[in-house]
């Protein structure tokens, strides 16, 4: 092999993964999760966001592991920073493992929600036409668009389809963490609440014609390439992937939940392929739980207000796998189970 490669086995159920904006309110709240009894959040839960998931086995968002790509302004210089610039990647589409994109960037202006796309506007402005319109988005170039209303694959989507080599969301809240630093210097909104964990680009279940990279880049550092491209001012950047991890062993990960039966099924069936890989693959499986911050199933004195979906004061929830709260397995026997395997796997897998 010239070149390791890493697959993302993901199951099913991830298909009703959202980005988390789709039931963010305008004005920041989550009042879809106001709930006063575990009952009446039990058919909400199937279908929060995966993004709002507390992930991994080591309860650490696997997107926010950046180290095998960089993100970095190469003009102007101004914006240039030798670490380069912090960011999220996608779950989907197929980043360039051991390569790099360096581009011009366009800034949409747009959130890029409806596949119709206007590539006739955005900034930096560009000649007219000769039909009186601004020329479209001159290719190779990187499209940076707005965060919200619409799932991460679907503006990653409708840029691909415009011809982008790759996609920049700017985000468009901050990270209490990043507002609350005044070297920092970020500034959500009017009227938006800032966010306690960083977003995940999840994968809606529907990714997999993506072909192209994509990046989430924080609200306050996408803000100044924002001021640039709206100044007209030309931005270049990169986007560049070491090759994880090069060994000679492919890599692959499952994400997954303890009661998920189109899992049981692959790892029953890929058992003896796994064994016949033997050294030169690298598995690492991932379980997957839900934030009860976020979802509000930690109540304002700490209490845990869903019950026996979640465990630790309802800091960490799962959906009920027979939906019967008062009797079977629970939400928070799944959790357990769910940190169980992730203990057997890191002391014995």
């Amino acid at each position: 092999r010239s070149r390791q490669q890493i697959f993302y086995l993901r199951p099913l159920y991830e298909s009703t993964s959202i980005e988390d904006s789709t039931y963010r309110s305008t004005h920041g709240q989550y009042d879809t999760f106001q709930i006063s009894h575990a009952r009446n959040i039990m058919p909400r839960f199937a279908t929060i966001a995966l993004a709002t998931l507390l992930l991994s086995i080591n309860i650490s968002a696997a997107s926010a592991e950046t180290s095998s790509s960089r993100l970095q302004v190469q003009i102007p210089k101004s914006l240039f920073r030798t670490e380069g610039y912090d960011h999220r990647e996608a779950l989907f589409g197929v980043p360039s493992y051991g390569g790099s994109i360096a581009q011009n960037v366009y800034y949409a202006d747009d959130k890029l929600c409806d596949p119709n796309v206007d590539v006739h506007k955005g900034y930096p402005i560009r000649p007219m036409d000769e039909n009186g319109k601004m020329e479209p988005w001159r290719s190779p170039y990187i499209l940076m668009v707005d965060r919200g209303d619409c799932t991460f694959v679907q503006k990653v989507r409708n840029a691909q389809r415009t011809g982008a080599a790759a996609v920049i969301v700017a985000d468009n809240t901050c990270l209490c963490s990043a507002e609350a630093d005044p070297e920092i210097g970020c500034h959500s909104d009017p009227g938006t609440m800032c966010e306690s964990k960083a977003p995940i680009m999840a994968d809606d279940g529907s990714g997999a014609d993506i072909t192209i990279p994509s990046f989430l880049m924080f609200k306050q550092d996408a803000d100044k390439i924002k001021a640039e491209l709206l100044a007209n001012h030309v931005v270049q950047l990169e986007m560049a992937w070491a090759t994880p991890a090069p060994d000679d062993r492919v890599e692959y990960d499952l994400w997954t939940v303890p009661t998920d039966p189109i899992s049981k099924g692959f790892l029953s069936t890929f058992k003896s392929a796994a064994k016949a890989l033997g050294q030169h693959a690298l598995f690492t499986p991932h379980m997957y739980i839900y934030d009860g911050q976020l979802a509000s199933c930690q109540g304002p004195n700490g209490e845990n207000v869903c019950h026996t979906l979640c465990t630790n004061s309802g800091r960490y929830c799962a959906t009920d796998p027979d939906s019967n709260l008062d009797e079977g397995i629970s939400g928070a026997d799944v959790v357990a189970e769910a940190l169980r395997r992730g203990c057997v796997w890191r002391h014995f897998g």
